[in-house]
């Protein structure tokens, strides 16, 4: 929860418009949201690293690992959990959040 806004599904994209491995990214009205197609599973997670607020987007995706253009970190994006630093180790346990999402006659919604 993000002060008193209160969590809420967003209508992101059609179904349709987000292909396999590619990365499409939404607003949310008060966030950037990552989409990514993975073995026809759909994860959503912030299009920002927190290292320096690159946009993940125009990083790279290898396997389940997304990794930043700006300075090679990478993020699982089942659970946005920090798996590799590359050369900078300047912050604690590194994580970019994730977010629950579902699909409803084709639109994929996200609870942000």
């Amino acid at each position: 929860m993000w002060g008193n806004i209160m969590p809420e599904w967003v209508a992101a994209v059609k179904e349709e418009d987000l292909k396999e491995e590619k990365i499409k990214v939404v607003n949310t009205g008060n966030k950037q949201i990552a989409l990514i197609r993975k073995n026809n599973q759909i994860y959503a997670l912030d299009n920002e690293c927190p290292h320096q607020g690159c946009p993940l987007k125009s990083g790279t995706l290898d396997d389940y690992t997304l990794k930043c253009a700006c300075h090679n970190w990478g993020f699982d994006i089942r659970t946005g959990e920090n798996v590799d630093t590359g050369e900078y180790i300047d912050m604690d346990d590194p994580k970019v959040d994730t977010y629950e999402i579902k699909i409803e006659n084709g639109i994929i919604s996200v609870f942000v």
